[in-house]
């Protein structure tokens, strides 16, 4: 069925400007459903989770209906698998870190210059601090994908994590993350996937992709905080 452009656009308010909007990497508009969702939250139940009390209560009953709700959206196995941020790069920042510190010195990891910077600066850097080797992989300029000989000759050096993009944010191309998993997954590593540029235009499916980790940006879609996909420790 055709989309319904006009109806769509109804439901974001910030379209009623006189202006265009090309700021997708910094941010999407919300729509009217979501922001009266907040307000009503702050309005009737905005609490401390886990009290006695009944704001709380009802507190705790939105955010189990929020991890039911991404659970749903990533066909993750179990709400328990969602977690919360403040935003995609803030979520990957903490992860980096906690992942890291399983590293040690001369262990390798794989980014890729065809992510955006949110996915390679908090590897670099969590990468520094450990005395771990970065590997850089490339794309095609024509096919604005990875390359994945490139991919595949940096994996054979064993790396303990790739971090790779679901969709481009500059080129809107989408690589091939299923095969990106397995292959890394055959080398040993951790698959790190950034899904933000993907999430609002198709359907997620983490049990089919087999990822270790995957975040997105929910405000994209209804929400003001950032999600991450992970399996249960």
């Amino acid at each position: 069925m055709p989309l319904e452009l006009d109806k769509i656009r109804s439901q974001f308010p910030a379209l009623k400007r006189d202006a265009i909007f090309f700021d997708n990497p910094g941010g999407t508009q919300i729509a009217k459903p979501s922001i009266d969702r907040i307000t009503r939250y702050l309005i009737e139940s905005n609490a401390n989770h886990e009290g006695v009390f009944a704001t709380s209560i009802e507190s705790d009953a939105v955010l189990d209906e929020a991890h039911r709700a991404m659970a749903d959206f990533y066909n993750a196995s179990s709400p328990s698998e969602i977690v919360f941020g403040n935003n995609m790069t803030t979520l990957t920042l903490h992860i980096s870190r906690s992942i890291s510190r399983e590293w040690k010195a001369g262990d390798e990891i794989v980014v890729t210059r065809l992510d955006h910077d949110a996915n390679v600066t908090p590897w670099v850097l969590a990468a520094q601090d450990k005395g771990v080797k970065v590997n850089w992989v490339d794309f095609d300029v024509e096919e604005g994908t990875l390359k994945l000989d490139d991919l595949q000759k940096a994996l054979e050096r064993k790396p303990k994590l790739v971090a790779v993009g679901y969709a481009s944010n500059s080129l809107g191309t989408i690589n091939p993350v299923r095969k990106i998993t397995q292959m890394s997954h055959e080398a040993g590593a951790l698959v790190y996937i950034d899904a933000v540029q993907y999430a609002p235009h198709a359907p997620i499916d983490v049990q089919s992709i087999g990822c270790d980790y995957l975040v997105s940006s929910a405000y994209k879609y209804w929400a003001t905080q950032s999600t991450s996909v992970q399996p249960l420790l």
